[in-house]
């Protein structure tokens, strides 16, 4: 009887830190989005800037 040989999958390397840094985005995206014209207006930022960025992906 012959053996069945194992298919390896090869995932790409991601390293915690890497899903770290994406979990920070997407929470902080998040919050972003969450925002109002007043609290984005102390802070600097227009709706157009807030919009834009809230919408990236979080590995972006």
């Amino acid at each position: 009887m012959q053996a069945l040989a194992l298919k390896t999958v090869q995932f790409p390397a991601i390293s915690l830190n890497m899903i770290a840094i994406w979990s920070r985005r997407f929470n902080t995206r998040a919050a972003l989005a969450k925002l109002d014209n007043a609290a984005l207006q102390d802070i600097g930022v227009s709706y157009r800037q807030a919009f834009k960025e809230a919408n990236k992906p979080f590995w972006l």
